[in-house]
């Protein structure tokens, strides 16, 4: 059969990959940028040796990091070709507020107090006191799901969740919506407003992120993450690779069921096969084009949204947490604003992150100078420290988008058009490439044969079974949580509250002194 696949990113390299490698189709891939790989965009970060002769380090400013643990099937793919160099990386992360009025890291203790007077500020303790209870509650909810499908969680969001549970305002805004707006670089307003608990939280357990211990080395590319695609393309004939080629509409042929593809400037050609692992809302443009769109294909792709993200590659490090303690592999960056009521809320409505890529992908300061890459800079980079600007759009999960993964299987393989793309899990680069393969050998009927079993994750939408697989009982969490609720419930307020009376006391320290700092701790 004769296959188009449209897009390039990490869902359309995988469908080609594996309909190009193992199968009789003939695959053509369509882009409409210069460039194939999407959000996997490596570029060279140019500097001056001693002697003034210029030198350069193969930098990645979209797709970064990945672990063997929830990129099952990107690593499998990998393996298959050991040429392609890997290497662990550390993994940190930070917050600085207000050009570095509060800062916090999350490396080590010397780190979490790299301010040393927050010692006495017993908010940041708070904080501590409800990550702790947090991920507690978190893996107990895991616990629940794994034995059955319940859905008490499936419509409740991050805002609702923390209220429901009494957590406090310094956990929110700076722990739990900075890491989950970094990691989805999603605004913080959607994080705390839209953002499903439950999709978080199987996330953050899928990731080791609600855990202290047991966690996974984090890798990259040594060379860029251009090396896999170049690998990718170097397969594929060139006369099917069309770059700077816009679709600009897909439809059903007259006469069957084949599909009629037209390119930006006119020319029509037709398949057998359609796999569009452009974005959902791309993807809704060209079949309305197309003049044949079904009425489910057009509700469906019309619930994704999408968020615009700028890329910067620079060396300004004011883009960096004032203290070098803090300074980190993520570096979140905010700053406050006074609302027309007088509040003052923590985090603005854009996400912005700094990734140090000299510690990430191993590029030597001494070598290259800093070599930074921020998403959505809070201010400009010094624009001769700057090296190149990239959009990337990210998938917004909110509870509508949730649902609408699970509607996707309706639309899949039907009059010959499949879909593809990170949205269709967790909006991250093993979801796409994931979803490229089903696109290759499930839901199109194409049946490529792959050399290896594609692995879901935990809770993943494409897996039924996942819900109910088998996972080992976290009984650790259960007893934590329920002491921590124990605590919520004020038992054990009462006894912290009245032996800091008694100790405090004979410190010489006033009743109303302890009354205050224990009533700022529970607030």
């Amino acid at each position: 059969m004769k296959v188009a696949v449209i897009g390039s990113g990490a869902a359309g390299l995988s469908a080609t990959w594996a309909l190009n490698e193992y199968s009789d189709h003939e695959v053509h891939l369509y882009e409409s940028d210069d460039r194939a790989g999407g959000h996997a965009n490596a570029v060279p970060f140019i500097s001056k040796d001693e002697n003034g002769r210029e030198q350069s380090a193969y930098v990645d400013t979209g797709f970064i990091v990945f672990n063997p643990y929830t990129y099952p099937n990107f690593l499998r793919f990998l393996k298959l070709y050991p040429d392609i160099a890997i290497l662990p990386t550390q993994m940190s992360f930070s917050i600085s507020r207000d050009n570095g009025a509060f800062e916090w890291a999350s490396d080590s203790l010397a780190t979490l107090f790299c301010q040393p007077w927050r010692i006495f500020d017993t908010t940041i303790w708070r904080m501590l006191y409800d990550i702790f209870r947090f991920n507690a509650s978190a893996r107990r909810l895991v616990n629940r799901w794994s034995k059955a499908h319940i859905d008490d969680y499936d419509d409740c969001s991050i805002g609702e969740y923390l209220e429901r549970g009494a957590y406090s305002d310094t956990f929110r805004d700076n722990y739990l919506i900075p890491m989950t707006a970094a990691i989805w670089s999603t605004p913080p307003n959607t994080c705390a407003l839209d953002f499903p608990a439950r999709t978080l939280i199987q996330f953050m357990h899928n990731h080791f992120l609600l855990q202290l211990t047991g966690k996974p080395s984090w890798l990259i590319f040594k060379d860029g993450s251009q090396a896999y695609i170049k690998m990718i393309l170097s397969k594929l004939t060139s006369s099917r690779l069309h770059l700077c080629t816009p679709v600009k509409s897909v439809k059903n042929a007259s006469s069957d069921r084949r599909v009629v593809l037209t390119t930006a400037d006119g020319r029509e050609e037709v398949y057998d096969h359609v796999i569009m692992t452009c974005h959902s809302d791309t993807a809704l443009s060209i079949l309305k084009e197309g003049g044949d769109i079904q009425p489910e294909e057009e509700k469906i792709l019309s619930i994704f949204k999408w968020n615009k993200n700028e890329s910067v590659l620079h060396s300004d490090t004011r883009l960096l947490p004032k203290s070098y303690l803090a300074k980190s592999c993520w570096n979140y960056l905010s700053f406050s604003t006074v609302m027309p009521d007088g509040q003052t809320k923590a985090n603005n409505d854009q996400v912005s992150v700094t990734f140090d890529m000299n510690v990430l992908q191993h590029i030597p300061e001494k070598k290259h100078g800093p070599v930074l890459v921020s998403i959505n800079p809070p201010f400009e980079p010094e624009a001769s420290t700057v090296q190149g600007r990239w959009m990337f759009d990210h998938p917004v999960l909110d509870g509508n988008g949730i649902r609408a993964q699970r509607m996707l299987r309706t639309i899949q393989g039907i009059r010959g058009i499949t879909y593809a793309g990170g949205y269709h899990n967790f909006g991250f680069h093993e979801d796409a490439f994931t979803s490229g393969l089903l696109a290759a050998t499930t839901y199109s009927g194409l049946n490529a044969k792959l050399p290896f079993d594609i692995e879901f994750a935990e809770g993943s939408p494409w897996d039924d079974s996942s819900r109910k697989r088998p996972v080992k009982r976290d009984f650790s969490a259960d007893l934590l949580a329920m002491i921590f609720d124990i605590i919520q419930a004020g038992g054990v307020r009462f006894i912290v509250g009245t032996a800091g009376l008694l100790l405090m006391g004979h410190a010489g320290i006033s009743k109303g002194q302890v009354s205050r700092l224990i009533n700022s701790f529970w607030r």
